[in-house]
């Protein structure tokens, strides 16, 4: 009875574990360009970073492709000519670019979106940028409401609570079946 309850008990577990959204995970190809996005560029000896929000978002949907290592040299080269670029500049903000500088960034941007088959296009102000699909999905946008949920779904507690039943179902039906063959056993003697 203790092997079948435990048994029981796992199945339940394992049941509440995959109703939650699972997402790809973050492969190593990904995590490079992640930390590569993390890395700040030293603008004439102020250090200006991607907006945490960017990076969040660009983590989200790589949750949701699996990038190769060939995407990922190649988007990892681009950041890197952007960040030169930038330090290049000799100025000490993103804000201080002239037209031209900042459709030079946008470019570097939009080749590496392109990587990925998206596309990037300047946000809501000069100095942000708006990553999006073929079809318009905004993937990356400095709104910060871009970020993909995972984890539990309103789902999540029906399908755990009828998985709870379940199990209190077998093991009622399993602890009726023993509790006849033992009174058949006892009629027998």
């Amino acid at each position: 009875m203790k092997k079948l309850c435990a048994l029981l008990l796992a199945v339940f577990l394992v049941i509440v574990s995959c109703s939650s959204a699972f997402a790809a995970g973050i492969n190593a190809a990904e995590q490079s360009v992640l930390g590569n996005m993390r890395t700040p560029a030293n603008m004439n000896g102020h250090k200006v970073y991607v907006p945490t929000a960017y990076i969040n978002q660009a983590e989200a949907h790589f949750n949701t492709i699996d990038m190769t290592q060939q995407q990922a040299d190649k988007i990892n080269s681009l950041i890197n000519a952007g960040r030169a670029f930038l330090e290049g500049t000799g100025k000490s903000n993103i804000k201080e670019l002239s037209a031209s500088e900042r459709q030079t960034l946008l470019s570097y941007a939009s080749q590496a979106a392109a990587v990925l088959k998206l596309t990037a296009v300047a946000g809501s102000d000069e100095t942000r940028i708006k990553i999006t699909t073929k079809d318009g999905t905004v993937i990356v946008d400095e709104s910060n409401n871009i970020i993909k949920t995972t984890g539990f779904s309103p789902l999540t507690v029906p399908i755990a609570f009828a998985s709870l039943i379940f199990v209190v179902l077998i093991l009622a039906s399993a602890g009726l079946v023993l509790i006849k063959k033992r009174e058949l056993k006892n009629e027998e003697i």
